[in-house]
């Protein structure tokens, strides 16, 4: 066994050697003997017979390095992985093999070894059109999800990035819809950036699969039951999927919820928001399936135990991927600026692979490092993430990267993106200088169809060098070739934990064009957390269990005005109003002890007295519509609502209204005082004025315009991009976020109060701001369109080509989109290009 370790040892410096040596300047050390490569076939194809996990994995690894790192026994390799690959279930691996080394020739393998081969795949092929001769090969864990999914009520799984999870999901939905009509589901994805992409996905689906009378929606609008003919298919984030919820038009019904990136419930605030909205579905709706699906967690079970689900669901964990990923750790080389050290960490044991000499130094500054390290890499034309800890630092590094390479030919697609940008967004955004040499940035509060642009660019390999934030870490689809990492964070500037490193890394290695993705750790001993080391599987546990583990203390400091961090005090106001909630709807606070332990138990007592001190008198309803508040703070809004003896002047009316800016305004003042929301003058008129804006449909090219033209004037010294980032993030987090959760608050409240006071006329006259300000219009029709997937961008130029009665149901303007002379609405070509995607 040693002599077996020492050659698979062998052979990963061989080929990681070959890798660096690509790249840098690199002394190899001689190639594998052919008794070695003999020896390390034999083994892999033994370990490829395993039921264990790690000895399959491992048979992936050696069979895959051989292929990449042999030449003299090329052939023989070949045939090998053949077998191996299907053996191991990797058929898309297989496929990437011929693909690479045999076209569509059979390779020349012995009869029986091919007949194995052809009983696997035959075990593991689908089909997925009825009535057509349309098929699919899943790999070994693809088909174990598939037959879990049609078979259980619910389900958890955890599986690597890679494994292609979404692929099945979309399966399984389009086997869910044909089997019965009058379906209502929920797929949950942790962000605004994902929805366009599975909603996508869940199309071109239906599409394929030519299913129609399907409805697909990404806004909180339900579809009337009698309306649904196949099915509703709702794409939602946490956040959505509370206003869906709490919609008051009675019509809305869950039958299956899927929660995609389910790890996110361990996440602060908005996980604790996602806990809510899980719970509130179940127990509100007729929810017969549940599914769950993570990235590499150790314990799939607790989402069923959490959710009450153990008795009629089933759950599991699969290590194995695809695609795997090279550890490389880079090192300063003392008194050596051109020289790096380079090592391989693989299975825990970090081993070195030799000294490479650099054409620049080592030694530079952060980003002048990762953009010389990129360049490197990209040598060969290969795709390359940079991740990076903040929006400015993803542009500064692109900027880098940007002065470092040659000439670059315009594609016609990124020149037609760059024209878009100039027209729609800002003719001086960084974004198009980056571009016009094959480089972008990418991050969360970007505008939707910027945002997907950029990943549509990249994924078709017009765009090769990507700089990326945590937005990657949420589902983002990007796979890479390359990531390179340095000290990296997730969220506000935190440490990374161990279970964001893996996810980030998993994204290494496109599934069918790589067998290895690399991942580049720039001097990881100088890291803040040691992220990328440690087990592969972690253990969670939701954001509001890990809060109450000390029993509660952050919501002690809350009511005590003793919280500083803004993040804690938005984990300990969503902690609050979940318990608070959760008090009042059962009457007691026995539910909190499942909490204790002897050592938070006097604290815990300390936070239950607390929490039974705070007197509110607000309905149980909008406590549990609103649970991620305050429950004190709703009710200083009630009271302060209460005394307010003439209504008028704080109903939300149209945009268009004389004197709805005041009332915004008046709003705005009250929202503030009640929900200690502590804003500057100058502050809260920028977010004032954007958020008019923004309501009144005003496109954002000319928002940012407005914006940098006063900044320049004002303070000249201003760089244009930060005043277009921190615009833009206003936008996002001020207006689209908390003004949002605010103002449906508000808006509750204010219904409440005029009921009591037998005032209901005034009721019918409030205007759903909150549905305004997420979306970006109050035009009807902009809002139809952009509930079934569509971009604000393309919504506002399609507007004033409908018609259509009141309660016309947003499909009916797909309808008409299909029977439309496109080409006579102006609009530019990305926007047309939306529409026919759509519609197509």
């Amino acid at each position: 066994m040693e002599d077996m370790n020492a050659a698979i040892l062998n052979l990963e410096k061989a080929a990681l050697q070959n890798l660096l040596a690509q790249k840098f300047e690199l002394d190899k050390d001689p190639a594998l003997e052919d008794s070695e490569i003999d020896k390390l076939i034999g083994y892999s194809s033994i370990l490829s017979l395993s039921d264990n996990p790690e000895e399959a994995s491992l048979s992936y690894e050696i069979i895959t390095r051989l292929l990449e790192c042999t030449e003299s026994k090329i052939s023989g390799v070949v045939v090998a992985a053949e077998i191996i690959l299907s053996r191991i279930g990797n058929f898309p691996g297989r496929d990437l093999l011929r693909k690479r080394y045999t076209g569509d020739t059979q390779t020349s393998i012995p009869t029986m070894l091919k007949l194995e081969a052809i009983a696997r795949e035959s075990e593991n092929t689908i089909f997925t059109n009825e009535g057509e001769e349309k098929s699919a090969i899943l790999t070994d864990f693809q088909f174990k999800l598939l037959n879990f999914l049609s078979s259980e009520k619910s389900l958890s799984v955890s599986a690597p990035t890679s494994a292609g999870k979404s692929f099945v999901l979309s399966i399984d939905l389009i086997s869910r819809i044909r089997k019965e009509n009058k379906q209502s589901i929920v797929y949950i994805v942790p962000t605004r950036a994902l929805i366009t992409e599975v909603s996508s996905r869940i199309r071109l689906s239906l599409k394929n699969s030519k299913i129609d009378g399907v409805v697909v929606r990404t806004a909180p609008f339900p579809v009337p039951k009698d309306k649904i003919d196949r099915a509703a298919v709702y794409v939602f984030t946490q956040e959505r999927l509370m206003s869906f919820i709490n919609s008051d038009e009675g019509s809305q019904n869950i039958t299956a919820l899927i929660v995609d990136e389910a790890h996110e419930i361990q996440k602060g605030k908005r996980g604790i928001i996602l806990h809510s909205a899980i719970e509130i579905a179940i127990r509100k709706f007729d929810v017969k399936n549940l599914f769950f699906a993570s990235p590499l967690i150790k314990n799939p079970v607790y989402f069923l135990s959490l959710f009450g689900k153990l008795e009629e669901g089933k759950y599991f964990l699969e290590a194995v991927s695809p695609v795997s990923q090279n550890l490389i750790l880079l090192s300063e080389v003392k008194n050596k600026p051109n020289k790096i050290e380079a090592s391989l960490l693989s299975r825990g044991v970090e081993t070195p692979i030799g000294i490479v000499t650099t054409n620049f130094k080592f030694r530079d500054p952060k980003g002048k490092k990762k953009a010389n390290i990129a360049h490197s890499i990209y040598s060969g034309g290969e795709s390359v993430i940079v991740f990076s800890n903040g929006q400015g630092e993803a542009e500064d590094i692109a900027f880098e990267i940007k002065s470092l390479l040659g000439a670059f030919d315009i594609p016609d697609e990124i020149s037609t993106f760059i024209e878009f940008i100039k027209s729609e967004i800002h003719p001086k955004h960084p974004l198009i200088e980056s571009l016009e040499s094959g480089v972008a940035f990418h991050y969360g509060s970007m505008p939707s169809l910027v945002r997907s642009g950029v990943e549509e660019l990249f994924k078709g390999g017009l765009v090769k060098i990507l700089c990326c934030t945590s937005t990657l870490l949420q589902g983002v689809n990007l796979p890479a070739k390359h990531i390179i990492i340095d000290n990296p964070k997730s969220g506000k500037g935190n440490p990374m934990s161990r279970s964001d490193f893996l996810n980030l890394s998993g994204r290494a290695g496109r599934l069918v064009q790589e067998f290895h993705g690399n991942i580049w750790c720039i001097n990881p001993s100088t890291w803040e957390s040691s992220c990328h080391t440690g087990e592969k599987l972690q253990e969670i546990s939701s954001a509001i269990s890990e809060l109450m583990a000390d029993g509660g203390t952050a919501i002690q400091k809350l009511l005590e005005s003793s919280l500083d961090s803004e993040k804690e005090k938005d984990e300990a106001e969503a902690a609050f109003g979940k318990i608070f909630h959760d008090y009042r709807e059962s009457n007691s606070l026995d539910f909190i002890e499942q909490f204790r332990n002897e050592k938070n138990s006097n604290s815990l007592d300390k936070t239950v007295e607390e929490i039974k001190k705070v007197e509110v008198t607000i309905p149980n309803e909008i406590l549990e519509n609103h649970q991620s508040l305050r429950p004190d703070h709703l009710q200083n809004l009630y009271l302060t609502l209460s005394e307010i003896l003439f209504f008028e002047g704080y109903i939300p009316a149209s945009p268009y209204v004389k004197g709805s800016n005041e009332r915004m305004g008046t709003i705005f003042s009250v929202i503030c005082d009640c929900f200690d929301w502590s804003l500057d003058d100058r502050y809260r008129n920028l977010i004032s004025m954007i958020a008019s804006s923004w309501i009144r449909g005003e496109k954002i090219g000319k928002i940012l315009s407005d914006r940098v033209s006063w900044v320049e004037e004002n303070k000249p010294n201003e760089k244009i991009s930060n005043t277009i980032r921190n615009c833009l993030n206003v936008l996002e987090t001020e207006i689209r976020f908390k003004l949002v959760k605010y103002y449906s608050a508000y808006i509750d409240i204010l219904k409440h109060v005029l009921s009591e006071r037998g005032i209901t006329d005034l009721i019918e006259e409030i205007e759903p701001y909150h549905i305004y300000l997420e979306f970006g219009s109050s035009n009807r029709h902009a809002l139809n369109l952009m509930a079934l997937g569509i971009s604000r961008f393309t919504a506002l130029y399609l507007e004033g080509k409908f018609d259509f009665d009141q309660d016309v149901q947003a499909e009916a303007y797909l309808e008409k989109l299909k029977g439309m002379n496109l080409n006579s609405i102006s609009m530019p070509s990305l926007c047309l290009k939306e529409i026919i995607d759509l519609i197509s």
